[in-house]
């Protein structure tokens, strides 16, 4: 649905969207959920990634034999996609990879069981190692919704940005939100993490 409020600013549609938000687990999340799975089945990643530092631009090979894969373990307010992490798990061609949050970002850690409740309220892998200089491949994002150019509105907190910044490449982007909420205006900052795609439940 498209939000159309002249002079709205991006707190009061995160307000909004908050109020609007269906908070248990929804059966048709499944129709969402096959759609964001297909589009990581038949992403084709390119031959090299470019890379710049100190001004000088670099290639990166890529190994098309694996892919990177950055999803979440989702609240009862979010698209549920373990499906998507039972199904990429049972394949060698991917590597599932989940945050694992700090005080104002968070890491990255592969995926695998046991899980533990956090004081975040949210599950993550008990034993697990921090990746770090992963070039991840896709990330599948939760939001709230986007602005006008495909910019995320999350929970306000700036985790995602902080972690996208910390990226030698930016993955391909799959936005997902159970309710579709797309403002009309630009709402977001320069370094708001922008989408490739956005799926949602509900159109």
């Amino acid at each position: 649905m498209q939000y159309k409020e002249i002079g709205i600013t991006k707190a009061q549609f995160r307000t909004y969207i908050k109020a609007h938000m269906k908070k248990k687990f929804c059966v048709y999340d499944k129709k969402c959920v096959q759609q964001i799975y297909t589009y990581i089945t038949h992403y084709k990643k390119p031959r090299a990634y470019k890379i710049k530092c100190k001004k000088q631009l670099f290639y990166i090979r890529t190994k098309k034999h694996i892919n990177n894969i950055l999803l979440y373990i989702p609240l009862s307010t979010e698209v549920n996609i373990k499906y998507i992490i039972q199904a990429l798990r049972q394949h060698k061609k991917y590597q599932v990879f989940v945050p694992k949050l700090e005080k104002t970002s968070f890491n990255m850690v592969k995926y695998r069981l046991p899980l533990i409740k956090t004081n975040w309220h949210i599950y993550e892998p008990k034993n697990c190692n921090i990746c770090k200089n992963i070039l991840i491949d896709i990330a599948v994002v939760p939001v709230l919704g986007v602005d006008k150019n495909m910019r995320r509105i999350g929970f306000g907190k700036g985790m995602y940005d902080r972690f996208y910044e910390t990226l030698k490449v930016k993955p391909y982007s799959i936005f997902t939100s159970r309710l579709r909420y797309v403002a009309t205006q630009s709402l977001c900052d320069w370094y708001d993490i922008q989408a490739d795609i956005y799926v949602s439940t509900y159109q």
